[in-house]
C-alpha cells in the first residue's frame, strides 16, 4: 500500500496507476464517507460553520454555477468519481450527463447508484482515459473537470480533447488543485514528487495552459482558503472508519493513510483554484 498512498515519483503516473489507486480497497470504504463525494468542500469564509457534507454540495453547485447548463445539455463529466456530483448535476439542471474514469471500480459504482436513483435513463458512466477522449467533435454541449485535472500529465492535450468535444460556446467548468508559492516562501523540497500530485500545475502558468488548449478563460479564483478545512474533514472521516481501513491496510498502512493525510495539510504549495473557461 505504500506505493499507492505516499509514494515518492519524479515523474508523474500514468492513466493505469491512477486506475489502479481509485480501483484499491480504501476507496470502497470511502465512497460510504460524505455521499460517496471525494472532493473538496467550498466554505464561505472562516465564518462558515457548514459541515463537510455541506461543503461538498456548495463545490458542486458553484461548479454548476459556472457551466451554467441549459434542460436538455449534453455535458462531459471528465474524472467521475463515484458520480455524486454528476448525479446533482442531473437532478438539479434536467441535463444528460456521460461521465468518465479510468477506474473500472468507480464507473461501477457510479452506474449502480444512477440505476438506483432513477436516472440512468440520462446519466450514464464508461470507463474512458481522458488523455485520448474517442468522442465525436461537437458532441457535448458543455463539460466539467471536478478535481480530476490534477491527475492529469497534460493537460493541454486533455483540455484540447475537451475543447473539441464541446461545441462552439460551450463552457468548461473546472475545479483543480495547483501548486502556488508560499507566502513566506518556504518550500517542501519533496512537495513536486509525491504519486498523486506529481501532476500539478503552477497557479500562474494555469491559464495559459488553458490559452494553448483554445480555451478562453472567464474567470480564475484562487479559493485555496476557502476550501481549506478539507484537510481536517478527510482526515475525520478516515478516522470514523479506522477498523475498515486497518482491516485493508494493516495498522501500520493505516497510520500511513493518515499521517499522508496530515502532511497534505501542512503544505502551504497545494492551492486550489475554481475556472470558468468557454470554447470559442
Amino acid at each position: 500500500m505504500r506505493s499507492i498512498v505516499i509514494a515518492e515519483e519524479i515523474r508523474p503516473p500514468d492513466s493505469n496507476t491512477i486506475g489502479y489507486y481509485y480501483d484499491h480497497g480504501i476507496f470502497d470504504v470511502m465512497a460510504e464517507l460524505w455521499d460517496g463525494n471525494l472532493h473538496y468542500g467550498l466554505w464561505r469564509d472562516e465564518n462558515d460553520t457548514s459541515s463537510f457534507d455541506e461543503a461538498a454540495r456548495a463545490m458542486t453547485d458553484d461548479m454548476i454555477r459556472r457551466l451554467d447548463p441549459r434542460p436538455g445539455d449534453r455535458v462531459l463529466d471528465v474524472g467521475c468519481g463515484n458520480g455524486t456530483p454528476a448525479l446533482h448535476l442531473a437532478r438539479a439542471c434536467e441535463v444528460e450527463v456521460v461521465g468518465i474514469s479510468v477506474s473500472a471500480r468507480q464507473v461501477e459504482r457510479a452506474n449502480e447508484r444512477a440505476r438506483r436513483e432513477g436516472l440512468a435513463d440520462r446519466v450514464s458512466f464508461e470507463r474512458v482515459n481522458a488523455m485520448d477522449l474517442p468522442y465525436a467533435a461537437e458532441s457535448f454541449d458543455r463539460a466539467w473537470a471536478l478535481e480530476s485535472m490534477l491527475h492529469m500529465p497534460d493537460k493541454v492535450q486533455v483540455l484540447s480533447g475537451v475543447a473539441r468535444a464541446v461545441r462552439p460556446g460551450g463552457r468548461i467548468a473546472i475545479a483543480d488543485m495547483v501548486y502556488k508559492e508560499p507566502a513566506d516562501g518556504a518550500r517542501d523540497p519533496n512537495a513536486y514528487h509525491t504519486t498523486v500530485y506529481a501532476s500539478l500545475t503552477r497557479m500562474e502558468e494555469y491559464e495559459g495552459v488553458l490559452d494553448r488548449a483554445g480555451l478562453v478563460t472567464e474567470d480564475f479564483r484562487d479559493v485555496t482558503r476557502e476550501t481549506s478545512p478539507t484537510n481536517a474533514a478527510f482526515a475525520a472521516g478516515l478516522r470514523s472508519r479506522r477498523d475498515r481501513f486497518v482491516e485493508i491496510l494493516g495498522t501500520e498502512g493505516y497510520e500511513l493513510l493518515i499521517g499522508n493525510q496530515e502532511k497534505i495539510a501542512r503544505m502551504p504549495e497545494l492551492g486550489y483554484v475554481l475556472i470558468t473557461a468557454r470554447r470559442p
